[in-house]
């Protein structure tokens, strides 16, 4: 039903504004510098009288943006750079005039706007020809949620239970904050996220195929973080408090401050966050014999409470030495803590689910995650044509873990069984790039190299309770050391010419490891090293047909890196009978992928597209291959390259207003997956799913404003073993505008449905395995936001449907 559904929805929405046509009417904006030169890549936004931003995009190469077949009335252009104030266009009469040019300055300083109150609102999403936006403050449920949550509600975003990201179906995407690498994955990547407050982001950008300028890594693509900064004259800033209740109470709040005066800029982030969540498992081993018929049951409930702070800082300094250079250096840190308990019934049951033995488990598990890193960047302008930038980072991460479990059977005079362990981790990451960019009339030329050292130092010392004493668990202990070195060189040219536009790249990069296993007196010591280096091209090719129909190709190669964590040999335990261990053998998988789209009237886009992902490594469940596991009945969660993934995609995104008052984005992704691959024996899977999201966003009078939000994924496979039940989650939520429209106030409730879930089945050599997870995701939230200052530019923030009000000096407007 709900294959049909949408689409319906769809051309009924078409055909209503086809319907209101008044003539074919176009507005050409060129974007320039106060030098005249093009800013290509400006994002330049079209709004009506009353302010709703209609449509968007990013301007060309030659610094040019055009929207076509737009009905007769006025209309407001208004462009963005990073680095730039704001710019806006003279207000555009279509009514008597079939089309209209304008050229937009955008300045290095404050320009003030005169005679004109801007009240401009952003989208949701924003789909551009390389990626697509998300704007967190444009969903009032995002007030006083983490960047994970942002994630998980994106459109074509799904997150895996050990924290990997899915992008449209497609398996291992690279997440950046502010452009660098976040060095993390899975849980670890997770943490750090659910850490970061959704006040403190400026927009999230989803890029399918990169170019050559961006890191290869990352099958499906990258998601680029970005935090909040600016350049503002005078002292400004912005003030987020939030409170939530699920279960158990959270809360999340950010300050944001910037102060310029002559040629220094300084500027703060700051966010911190505290929750209590819960988190209820319910997993179903049944093995079976020879037969294939159940011989016995495992059944293993466990609930797990957790509290965590979080807290996020980024600060730095601008420095415009002159209108030719600048220098930057920022400051990042983090401090995240999680404590959890747990409390877990395991039974042994028979085919008939009576229990014949139960085991009962308790559980702590601690974790303390800081991050800091320092950033020193310059920009240079060698001419009118050229310019060269620097980056370079050292970031340094310490993540301190300790785990204590008890187990005891169920039966009069039984021990109890203890263990302990501490799991340090020390991660220095030294980073060098430098980028040049020359430009040629309708040319852009850029190229870059870049370096990173990644110096990871792991320990895991386990104890087990003994006589009253605590003895270390040679076994179970390890120690692993793992050096890594990417270099990487790349060249790229864009250009355009008539209605063609295209961009090609070629980037090349060089990996070489060192890994190594310190023993003991029960594990031996081991050691392994790898070099090997591999051309990415990437490219793109736009046709702008007519007025109405633009065709795009895309194409890409990609590599994904096994994480360091995966690599190291050493086994940790998820409970009595499952353990999960790494592989030093893992080679990296690589993707190409390809992509045709057809957008009409930057309304309705239709994409096709395919990819092949070789050496995919997936998620494993083996068997135990220990002589002490006799029956057979302990599990080993790993990773390995088991084959080969395809995925056959088709997109459909509409976005519209409706209304002047009722805002509407739908994004439809149906993926074909074919995984196939060896474990113990060749496996196959193949599965048809799909993934609908739904943002209605309604701006009243008054200052108010209201959202309706959602999306559900029907069954679901990534990985070669495990498949997914449906998903989904309803959101809503209502805004309103306060102290002279400096303020709000946000109400919103996630996932009203309590739909939210993770749950599937996964198939073992010997056994299958239902399982359930669900957490704490229906959450009440009120939020108040604040900006003040005594400088203020026009902005485009929006307050959830709700409106930004800036009134400039003038005629007293």
């Amino acid at each position: 039903m709900y294959k049909v559904i949408l689409p319906s929805l769809l051309i009924c929405f078409y055909s209503h504004v086809h319907a209101q046509e008044q003539g074919k009417r176009s507005i050409r904006i060129t974007v320039v510098n106060e030098q005249k030169n093009v800013l290509s890549g400006s994002t330049v936004y079209l709004l009506t009288p009353d302010s709703v931003v209609i449509h968007s995009g990013a301007a060309n190469a030659s610094g040019i943006i055009e929207f076509k077949d737009l009905n007769a009335g006025k209309y407001l252009a208004r462009a963005s750079q990073t680095g730039h104030e704001d710019g806006y266009s003279k207000w555009i009469d279509l009514e008597k005039n079939t089309s209209s040019s304008d050229i937009i300055i955008l300045q290095p300083k404050i320009g003030l706007l005169q005679d004109v109150t801007v009240v401009s609102k952003k989208p949701f999403v924003q789909f551009l020809p390389d990626k697509t936006i998300i704007n967190p403050e444009a969903n009032i449920s995002n007030a006083g949620a983490t960047v994970m949550d942002i994630l998980e509600k994106s459109p074509g975003i799904t997150v895996g239970k050990d924290g990997s990201i899915i992008m449209k179906g497609k398996p291992s995407v690279t997440v950046l904050i502010d452009g660098k690498p976040t060095q993390l994955s899975g849980a670890d990547l997770q943490a750090y996220l659910s850490g970061i407050s959704a006040s403190q982001i400026d927009v999230v950008e989803l890029i399918e195929n990169p170019g050559a300028k961006y890191d290869a890594s990352g099958n499906a693509g990258i998601i680029n973080i970005k935090t909040k900064a600016n350049r503002q004259k005078g002292f400004n800033g912005s003030m987020n408090l939030s409170i939530g209740e699920g279960m158990y109470p959270k809360t999340g709040n950010s300050i944001n401050l910037n102060y310029r005066n002559g040629k220094v800029n300084w500027f703060l982030n700051y966010g911190i966050r505290a929750s209590n969540e819960k988190q209820n498992i319910y997993t179903l081993r049944k093995y079976f014999n020879t037969n294939n018929e159940d011989s016995v049951l495992l059944e293993q409930p466990n609930f797990t409470k957790n509290s965590m702070l979080g807290n996020n800082l980024k600060t730095g300094f601008d420095f415009f030495i002159s209108k030719q250079t600048t220098l930057g250096l920022v400051f990042t840190g983090g401090i995240f803590d999680r404590n959890a308990s747990s409390y877990s019934d395991i039974n042994w049951m028979d085919p008939n689910y009576h229990i014949d033995s139960s085991i009962n488990t308790w559980g702590e598990n601690n974790l303390e995650f800081k991050r800091g890193g320092v950033n020193l960047n310059g920009k240079h302008k060698i001419d009118e044509s050229s310019e060269l930038s620097v980056d370079l980072d050292y970031v340094k991460f310490t993540i301190n873990g300790d785990e204590n479990y008890q187990t005891q059977l169920v039966a009069p005079g039984s021990t109890v069984s203890a263990t302990k362990g501490n799991t340090p981790s020390r991660l220095n990451i030294v980073t060098a790039k430098v980028d040049y960019s020359q430009r040629f009339k309708q040319l852009l030329l850029e190229s870059g190299l870049k370096t990173a050292i990644n110096k990871t130092d792991n320990l895991a010392d386990y104890y087990y309770y003994d006589n009253n004493n605590w003895l270390p668990d040679l076994s179970r202990s390890n120690h692993f050391l793992y050096n890594e070195k990417i270099s990487a060189a790349y060249t790229s040219v864009d250009a355009e010419k008539g209605k063609w536009h295209w961009q090609a790249g070629l980037r090349y990069e060089f990996t070489s490891y060192k890994a190594h296993q310190l023993g003991n007196a029960v594990v031996k010591d081991s050691a392994f090293n790898k070099n090997y280096g591999s051309l990415f091209p990437s490219a793109f090719v736009s046709y702008q047909a007519d007025s109405n129909n633009m065709f795009t190709i895309r194409l890409g190669r990609r590599i994904d890196r096994p994480p360091f964590q995966n690599l190291n040999p050493f086994l940790t335990t998820l409970n009595k009978y499952t353990y999960e261990g790494g592989n030093p053998y893992i080679k990296p998988q690589y993707t190409w992928n390809f992509a045709l789209a057809h957008t009409y009237k930057q309304m309705l886009t239709t994409e096709f597209s395919y990819s092949y992902l070789r050496d995919y490594f997936s998620q494993i469940f083996i068997i135990d291959s220990n002589i002490s596991n006799v029956n057979k009945n302990i599990i080993i969660y790993t990773r390995g390259n088991v084959g080969s993934f395809q995925n056959f995609g088709i997109t459909e995104t509409f976005q519209q207003a409706v209304t002047k008052w009722w805002n509407l984005t739908a994004v439809a992704v149906f993926n074909h997956k074919i995984i196939k691959g060896v474990v113990w024996a060749p496996i196959k899977a193949e599965v048809s799913q799909v993934n609908v999201s739904l943002n209605n966003q309604f701006q009243l009078k008054k200052g108010w404003g209201f959202e309706l939000s959602g999306y559900y994924q029907t069954k679901s496979q990534i990985d070669l073993q495990e498949w997914l039940k449906p998903q989904g989650e309803m959101d809503m939520g209502i805004s309103k505008q306060i102290m002279k429209n400096k303020g709000s106030l946000k109400l919103s409730l996630r996932d009203l449905t309590y739909f939210q879930n993770y749950s599937g089945y996964s198939t073992f050599q010997n056994a299958h395995e239902p399982f359930v997870i669900k957490w704490d995701s229906r959450v009440l939230r009120l939020s108040f936001s604040w900006r003040f200052g005594k400088a203020m530019k026009p902005v485009n923030r929006s307050e959830g449907g709700a409106t930004d009000e800036i009134n400039r000096a003038g005629n007293g407007n």
